[in-house]
């Protein structure tokens, strides 16, 4: 009888870290995939006899009846990729009194960064309130002890890390860490198909993956258009904008015959992977870990210490391939 795993998603990034993992580790186990309704508005479907699909409905998966199917299909490994949830909270407590192992799969930057987070005693009390006061909402109730956001992988109920960049994480809650996989050719297609994802623009253009910021730091990300625009004018600019990205903010660019603004649900790693001989730039952006050897990347976040994003948080860089920069002039081809 084949095993099987169950995973968790709550993003189209999960999705395709999600694919990445079976692809390499588990193609001879049943793979479950769990998704968000809501949050990802897409029905999947699967051709792939390792790989089932099924929607729940966001906001009411945190409670008894989920937890029983979990243990009806008595997976080897449960993964998950968000601890800050209070039903994601109260599954993983629940599970962690059978024998299978929780897996916390890479959230994005999140495991490399460095919290000063101010009255931090105040924000866990806080955040650990809010997780029980939804939970007797939902009539629901699980000790999951204090909820600290800002130390990675803080639920005792996590039994391994899947990480990127093992050497690079300050394991301060002494998990065992396991080595996620590079993107495999084979989970680069799936995820292809999946997503519908076409190649239909200039894979040698400017990519520059935004992010949803507030409205005070839109004039910063203009500047950085302009900037490329003044230095490459012959080059094309492609922004694909963060899902969450206001209507407002995308409007500046109406104007710029050199940049194609593209805003859709395919995850940005795809984009990433197939560009060729250009540069890639972010703020910050977790999509930058799909490393593509023919493009040079860079990391602006720096240009955005004001207000009060960056205040009490180091991004953690953990590559030796994506450039911070501290000045638009770092950028070169």
């Amino acid at each position: 009888m084949k095993k099987t795993n169950v995973f968790l998603v709550r993003t189209q990034y999960h999705m395709v870290m999600t694919a990445n993992t079976i692809f390499n580790e588990y193609k001879e186990y049943n793979n479950i995939v769990y998704y968000l309704k809501g949050r990802i508005n897409i029905d999947f479907t699967s051709t792939i006899d390792f790989i089932e699909f099924k929607e729940l409905e966001r906001n009411k998966f945190g409670n008894a009846d989920f937890v029983s199917t979990i243990k009806k299909i008595n997976p080897v490994r449960f993964f998950f990729f968000q601890e800050n949830c209070s039903e994601t909270l109260f599954v993983i407590n629940k599970l962690a009194k059978t024998d299978i192992i929780v897996s916390l799969l890479q959230d994005g930057t999140k495991p490399y960064h460095h919290y000063r987070k101010k009255r931090l005693l105040y924000c866990i009390l806080r955040d650990t309130f809010n997780d029980y006061k939804e939970m007797f909402q939902r009539k629901q109730v699980a000790l999951i002890g204090f909820h600290n956001n800002y130390k990675y992988a803080f639920s005792k109920e996590v039994d391994e890390v899947w990480l990127t960049y093992r050497e690079k994480y300050n394991n301060r809650t002494n998990k065992k860490l396991i080595q996620l996989p590079y993107y495999s050719p084979e989970s680069i297609d799936f995820s292809n198909k999946l997503f519908n994802f076409k190649v239909d623009f200039d894979v040698e253009s400017i990519l520059y993956l935004g992010q949803a910021w507030k409205p005070i730091y839109w004039e910063r990300e203009k500047e950085i258009f302009d900037y490329l625009i003044q230095k490459y004018p012959n080059k094309k600019i492609i922004y694909k904008a963060h899902p969450n990205s206001e209507p407002g903010q995308l409007d500046l660019y109406k104007e710029y015959e050199n940049i194609l603004v593209i805003k859709n649900k395919i995850p940005a790693e795809l984009y990433v992977l197939v560009m060729k001989n250009t540069i890639i730039l972010s703020a910050a952006s977790t999509s930058m870990f799909a490393y593509n050897e023919t493009c040079k990347y860079y990391y602006t976040y720096k240009l955005y210490y004001f207000g009060t994003i960056f205040t009490q948080v180091d991004i953690g860089n953990p590559t030796d391939y994506i450039v911070n920069i501290d000045k638009l002039e770092e950028i070169v081809f």
